[in-house]
């Protein structure tokens, strides 16, 4: 056999095997994408359907309480009613009383006349719904009002679909199932197509130029309608093969690497969690903690967020129960003291009168790992330790017998220990009597009366009276308004923090916050 012809065979065996291989390695690599595609859409449109239940039962059951109030609406009596149901269900913005076809009082807006719009769709047992603007004009938002009886309740559509974006090409919209009226949807989402998957008959999931399912639930009439390009899934392998055919020798190595990789990079939520770690996509932002004697600021509250590549700010309350329960806590915690100390670090050291609180996880006190971690920030940036607070969550202290020699190593360390939302769990004067904390924070839900001219919750003077007694600092969260502040100075609360006097804001804009203080404070 001539050297030509030995090189034509040898070519043509290594092509054939080198095209085979490319041939099913694209065949088995595209079912396998569009497998665990069309399962992340299934699992992502359940999520949502659970929240959007969620939403609606907290509707359902704040209606449900009002319909029992047997005396004259809008009332003293009536109103602190309709406080007291705003304040009990977390999604529920606002609870107004009605007659006929007027608005007459509401838990945020006392006695009002304002007449209601015709309803956008009605469900059994005298439910309707409609939507209402809010908001200056330019930056208006809609909001979802549900009427049962002579009572409405007002809920931020968004809430439904209050989820971590796992990927950014899948569509999801919440509808009600009577008229396919839109209830909440992301943006660029097309109305048009989620009706129309929802009057489909047969079996969902389905392909139709996309990939749709749609979820409809047994206890509300509501569905979640998501859909994904096809293309996303199924790709066009006879093209994927002309285009990889004429390097093919070389490409089938490369060819196999980036399949690897890119199956690797399958978003779910684990992934998507370590990829943020890894990218240290989990920074500090921080909330001014203001003296109420002096009106000063004397430290921030840290408080985690999760920024996105595209720089979306994703909220704790998302992902921080997510990082629990899949055991990713403790490194997003480490971020956390990492970037309190690279955003502030320096100004702590030159001013020996800031701190900064830092938050404990469950996991996080488990031991006490977290000093060691914060040993070498302390070393490097020459803080000290007493300019290092932390907050624990209340449920999370039920143990004493466990956590007090944890807490106890915290103090030993130089450490101040305070008790966050104290007041909604254990909170009894044994329970703080076997805790060797320094403070309480007062939780916000009890101060929030008082922003709107009723008195304060009867609750917040025992809290407080339990701590003096105790020899306990108490910081009152959410503060919102010169009221507030002037009735917990009047009782002797020490610190505050909240919206009267800032919100949480990254580490730059903490600093220039600072620097503006000081610049009052020189003036004066």
């Amino acid at each position: 056999m001539s050297s030509r012809l030995t090189a034509l065979t040898t070519f043509c065996v290594v092509a054939f095997a080198v095209l085979a291989t490319l041939t099913a390695a694209v065949y088995a690599s595209d079912a396998v994408n569009e497998r665990q595609q069309r399962q992340q859409v299934d699992v992502f449109s359940n999520r949502a359907l659970l929240r959007a239940e969620l939403v609606t039962s907290e509707a359902d059951s704040a209606l449900r309480q009002l319909m029992s109030y047997p005396d004259t609406p809008c009332t003293n009596d009536h109103m602190q009613r309709l406080q007291q149901v705003e304040e009990q269900f977390r999604y529920i913005r606002e609870v107004a009383s009605t007659h006929d076809m007027q608005l007459r009082c509401s838990s945020l807006r006392g006695a009002v006349d304002i007449a209601l719009p015709p309803p956008e769709w009605a469900y059994a047992g005298g439910f309707t719904a409609w939507h209402t603007e809010v908001g200056k004009r330019g930056n208006e938002r809609q909001m979802l009002n549900v009427r049962l009886g002579n009572h409405v309740v007002v809920i931020d559509p968004r809430f439904y679909l209050d989820i971590v974006p796992l990927d950014d090409t899948i569509k999801l919209t919440v509808l009600e199932t009577q008229d396919g009226g839109v209830i909440s949807s992301w943006p660029h989402t097309d109305d048009a197509l989620v009706r129309a998957a929802l009057k489909r008959t047969g079996s969902s999931p389905y392909f139709e130029g996309r990939y749709y399912v749609v979820e409809r639930s047994s206890r509300y009439p509501i569905a979640v309608v998501a859909y994904e390009p096809e293309d996303r899934m199924r790709r066009d392998v006879p093209a994927q093969l002309r285009t990889l055919l004429p390097p093919a020798l070389v490409l089938s190595a490369i060819g196999t690497w980036l399949v690897l990789r890119w199956r690797r990079k399958l978003r779910t939520p684990r992934n998507a969690m370590l990829q943020g770690i890894r990218r240290r996509q989990f920074v500090a932002w921080l909330q001014p903690l203001v003296s109420l004697e002096s009106g000063r600021c004397v430290g921030a509250e840290a408080l985690v967020r999760w920024k996105l590549e595209d720089g979306t700010i994703v909220a704790p309350d998302t992902f921080i129960p997510m990082a629990e329960s899949l055991d990713l806590i403790e490194p997003i915690t480490d971020q956390v003291i990492r970037s309190v100390f690279e955003g502030v670090g320096a100004t702590l050291a030159r001013r020996r009168d800031l701190h900064v609180s830092l938050n404990l996880a469950g996991k996080d006190l488990a031991g006490t790992r977290v000093l060691e971690t914060l040993k070498a920030s302390l070393a490097k940036y020459a803080v000290r330790p007493e300019q290092i607070w932390f907050e624990a969550i209340e449920r999370t202290l039920m143990d004493t017998a466990s956590s007090a020699p944890v807490l106890e190593a915290f103090r030993a360390a130089g450490h101040r220990i305070f008790i966050d939302d104290f007041g909604t769990g254990y909170s009894s004067l044994s329970y703080l009597q076997a805790l060797p904390v320094d403070g309480i924070k007062i939780d916000r839900s009890f101060l929030r009366s008082l922003a709107s001219g009723e008195e304060m919750n009867k609750i917040v003077p025992h809290i407080i009276e339990m701590a003096r007694s105790l020899d306990l600092l108490m910081v009152a969260e959410g503060v919102e308004t010169e009221a507030q502040a002037q009735y917990l100075r009047g009782r002797g609360v020490q610190f505050a923090q909240g919206w009267l006097y800032a919100k949480a804001m990254p580490a730059d804009e903490f600093l220039r916050y600072l620097e503006r203080e000081a610049a009052r404070t020189r003036e004066t």
